[in-house]
């Protein structure tokens, strides 16, 4: 019944009805300014051949009953003259002892397998970002980063400094140098950035995937002289907290399927609602429909609990008003649930009784307070795409003090061509707007962007056909309310999917 939802992760919606008011603040897609990050090598490929200049058959064997390492002393960052011997060290405890794997950039450096790397005499090319893996049957585990800077003694008169920084901050780096005709080339994770050619480099609005290293190559008229390393950490205080759909509920593949998954520890507490009759009696909606019912299903498709006529209970009432959702008449035909779920997809579907059609409104909610371990990563939403008061709308919610970065697709031919789903509308349109109705952003064609291609797979998205009519969006937005909503091309109509990802 929902073949497109993918296990590991959905998507929450929300629409922008009763939502409170947010100041529009810019937003930013980093596929202006950075190109998406390498994956690069990883400790857990390495297994899979040589780790370092440790051969497979020496790696430690697993042991389930062994403690994994844990970090006591970090590498630290330092700046070292061209010559001088430069020296990162590590301590890590853990049963049995772990053993190490050094990696400059993400790459592994062959034979650096002790808790010291060592470097005589440093060269330019030494400068980079450094970490070290530990491996020990029980586990694995990481270190800090390390930024390491590698210049002539006196050339540098103020070098970078590493930073962390919120989602949605500024990260100004800046590096002073003394000499003549001296040249700047900032990049990022080894790779250039267009037009990055001062002495400062300023990055607004920073999203998650600008974490990781910056440098700044210094050149006189015949080389590089110089390589400066900083490393930025950005950081989301922030997480999806509701998510509401408008659309058209038909019977067969015309009903209303909003999906979400919650992932971190522990339980959530979830509203779902099911609305129809108060669209017409509160907001003026034409043609809602007046009998919803609500089924709340988990990722194995296993009904867990259905409603249609919410009966005015307490304790519904209480979680309508702690979450800030309008109000139901006491003896309304709209449909909720209030439910206590572990982590994990679930999808809760909207029909009409006895299969009447209508325009409805179903809503998700994060129900829990305080700083909850488990939180809502993706939410989605099908339904039909077509014109007029039959546009596909969803809406969303940002909660906590910093801005948070967001993946949006308005799905059309990908549910065809991947799911072999008939009736998909033939291409989409997705425009994002904030909670006073002022578009922020648009996309028609998500026209094989790498950046929105690396961070579906980050997030678990299933990836979209290349030259597709599908459309995306990559935004770092501040917390508040907004509303997607999703059109056919040309005024074309049929079934749509609307995902909200969170990326961190």
């Amino acid at each position: 019944m929902i073949a497109f939802f993918r296990p590991a992760r959905l998507g929450l919606l929300a629409i922008a009805l009763a939502l409170p008011a947010v100041t529009r603040a810019d937003q930013q897609n980093f596929s202006t300014l950075l190109p998406f990050p390498d994956a690069g090598d990883s400790l857990e490929t390495a297994i899979a051949g040589p780790f370092g200049g440790l051969p497979l058959p020496f790696l430690p064997p697993p042991n389930p009953n062994g403690n994994a390492p844990v970090f006591s002393t970090q590498p630290a960052s330092q700046s070292v003259a061209t010559g001088a011997a430069l020296t990162l060290t590590v301590a890590a405890g853990g049963t049995p002892a772990p053993i190490y794997q050094w990696l400059k950039n993400g790459r592994f450096i062959r034979g650096a397998n002790s808790a010291t790397y060592t470097v005589a005499a440093a060269a330019v090319g030494d400068a980079g970002t450094y970490v070290v893996q530990a491996y020990n049957g029980a586990g694995f585990a990481t270190s800090n980063p390390a930024a390491v800077s590698v210049a002539p003694s006196g050339l540098v008169t103020a070098g970078l400094q590493s930073q962390s920084i919120a989602t949605g901050a500024t990260a100004a780096f800046a590096v002073g140098a003394t000499g003549a005709g001296l040249t700047y080339q900032w990049r990022f994770n080894g790779k250039p950035i267009s037009g990055a050619t001062a002495a400062t480099y300023t990055l607004a609005n920073a999203g998650p995937g600008a974490s990781g290293s910056f440098d700044v190559l210094i050149s006189n008229s015949s080389s590089v002289v110089a390589d400066e390393v900083a490393t930025l950490k950005v950081t989301t205080n922030a997480r999806l907290s509701n998510l509401s759909c408008r659309a058209q509920v038909g019977t067969g593949n015309d009903i209303l399927i909003a999906g979400f998954v919650i992932g971190g520890t522990g339980t959530k507490e979830i509203l779902l609602r099911g609305v129809g009759p108060t669209l017409a009696t509160q907001f003026s909606v034409t043609g809602a429909l007046a009998t919803p019912q609500l089924t709340l299903y988990d990722g194995r498709q296993h009904s867990l609990a259905t409603n249609s006529g919410w009966g005015g209970t307490s304790a519904l009432v209480a979680a309508f008003n702690a979450v800030g959702a309008f109000s139901l008449p006491a003896g309304s035909a709209d449909a909720a649930l209030l439910e206590t779920l572990g982590a994990g997809g679930y999808s809760s579907v909207l029909t009409g009784a006895n299969s009447s059609t209508g325009i409805a409104l179903a809503e998700i909610y994060d129900a829990d307070t305080g700083a909850p371990t488990a939180n809502l990563v993706n939410v989605s939403a099908r339904g039909y795409v077509g014109s007029g008061g039959s546009v596909l709308i969803a809406g969303f919610a940002i909660t906590g003090p910093s801005s948070e970065t967001v993946l949006i697709r308005g799905i059309g031919p990908g549910l065809r061509s991947t799911f072999g789903f008939p009736g998909a509308v033939a291409g989409t349109v997705v425009t994002l707007f904030d909670s006073n109705g002022n578009p922020i952003t648009a996309n028609a064609g998500w026209g094989n962007d790498p950046w929105i291609t690396g961070t579906g797979a980050q997030v678990g998205a299933f990836p979209l056909d290349p030259g597709s009519l599908d459309s995306a969006l990559l935004v770092t937005i501040p917390p508040g309310s907004y509303t997607v909503h999703v059109t056919g091309v040309s005024g074309g109509s049929g079934v749509g999917l609307v995902e909200v990802y969170e990326v961190r």
